[in-house]
């Protein structure tokens, strides 16, 4: 059963870095929830969800959420085998525990991050549409995992549960589909 979660993109950035000789490119979308995409509950603790859905869910703490979209080309045999892409996945949707606070680094919240590997005609062409002075407006991510993922008791299917083994640990879902808005 397919999951959709819709988001505003609020801000897209090119990155880039250089793998031995091969220079890499990544396109990371910073988004937030729309009050359509209704409230994502990760574990007893966090949340993805606007202002406007969280009342009742009281002390949780709401989670950011960037998505990178990465050429599919760069992977190499192992690594599609080992993120076990196919036909039917295209990335994970990944939460992110809390980090804590040590001589190095300071606290981090808990987050989700998203990889999502597509064509480099479909790579190619956001960043084009970006560069060109182009908008995303809005991504949808059809999630994915029996057993961890579920809607609430809402006959809307308005809530999802993503019940997680541990809240200490990563813990990831796939993404199935994305689909972003351009505007003109």
């Amino acid at each position: 059963m397919q999951m959709p979660l819709e988001l505003k993109v609020k801000r897209a950035n090119l990155v880039s870095g250089m793998d031995g000789e091969n220079t890499w490119f990544e396109l990371h979308l910073v988004c937030s929830p729309t009050d359509k995409s209704g409230t994502l509950e990760i574990g007893d603790r966090h949340v993805f969800a606007t202002r406007r859905n969280r009342p009742i869910l009281g002390k949780r703490k709401s989670c950011a959420l960037v998505v990178s979209v990465k050429r599919r080309s760069s992977l190499t045999k192992e690594n599609i085998d080992t993120i076990g892409l196919s036909a039917s996945k295209i990335g994970n949707l990944c939460f992110v525990p809390p980090g804590e606070k040590d001589l190095f680094w300071p606290s981090q919240s808990a987050a989700l991050d998203a990889d999502v590997f597509v064509s480099d005609e479909l790579f190619d062409g956001l960043v084009s549409a970006l560069q060109s002075g182009k908008r995303a407006t809005w991504l949808e991510l059809e999630i994915e995992k029996r057993g961890v993922l579920e809607y609430g008791w809402e006959p809307d299917g308005s809530r999802k549960v993503w019940k997680l083994e541990s809240t200490t640990e990563m813990s990831c879902v796939d993404v199935e589909s994305m689909d972003v808005g351009i505007a003109f």
